[in-house]
């Protein structure tokens, strides 16, 4: 029998009544829904939309009074506060458990086993999670604009901020142990140095290089990553900084 092992970090997010209140430069994703009226929109509208749209709430699979309840204690800390009752009744009423996103389960031989791991800080997005070559798993807190690590023979967890605006789309290590970061809002690349700490960040070369996406190494000596908006490919030498 296979077995495969999934790790998975669980994102805080979104912001509330208990968290830091969201960075300027911050976007709510998605798109606006109308929610149906009922006691407890004005709340739901006032702290999910904060980080999202509502069509994240209109589209999803739904969730019973409990599912409600362990859902949003991955996004928010309402803890002792009347809102988490008032949101979790609310949504349990006009948003139950429904089948259009339910998995359809195939036999098989597999054996698989999930992991996860709570981000420490809120509303980050933590996103792109990648092993590193000593085994430590690195992800990009996008919204809270860091870079994380943990060591998942202990749980143990470390967030390092980086230079602002750079709103990391995702992280890339090297095979020397260098971790990287694609400055998605900023148009930067960062690496971090794993032995100072240090963080050194190339600029695009040209300010039409926009939103670098995710790095490649190519075994070589060479680094690239699409640029989205700008339909570019930017490419540089780690080595030489260029």
């Amino acid at each position: 029998m296979r077995t495969l092992k999934i790790i998975g970090l669980i994102g805080l997010l979104a912001f509330g009544l208990l968290t830091a209140p969201p960075p300027a430069t911050a976007q709510r994703q998605g798109r606006e829904v109308p929610l149906p009226d009922g006691s407890g929109k004005e709340t739901v509208q006032a702290l999910c939309r904060s980080c999202h749209n509502t069509n994240e709430i209109t589209n999803s699979s739904g969730y019973t009074r409990a599912g409600w309840q362990e859902l949003i204690g991955t996004m928010i800390d309402l803890s002792g506060s009347p809102a988490q009752e008032t949101l979790t009744a609310y949504l349990a009423t006009y948003f139950p458990e429904n089948t259009k996103r339910k998995a359809k389960l195939i036999g098989g031989k597999a054996s698989i086993s999930i992991q996860e791991w709570k981000v420490p800080t809120l509303g980050q997005r933590s996103r792109d999670p990648v092993e590193a070559p000593d085994g430590s798993i690195w992800w990009a807190g996008q919204w809270r604009n860091l870079i994380g690590r943990i060591d998942p023979k202990t749980g143990a967890m470390k967030e390092y901020p980086l230079p602002e605006n750079s709103m990391p789309h995702s992280v890339t290590p090297d095979q020397e142990g260098n971790i990287w970061y694609m400055g998605n809002k900023n148009g930067t690349v960062g690496r971090r140095d794993p032995k100072t700490g240090k963080i050194t960040v190339y600029k695009m070369p040209d300010p039409a290089a926009r939103d670098p996406h995710t790095a490649v190494f190519d075994g070589g000596e060479s680094c690239g990553s699409p640029c989205n908006r700008a339909t570019w490919w930017a490419g540089w030498t780690p080595r030489q900084g260029t």
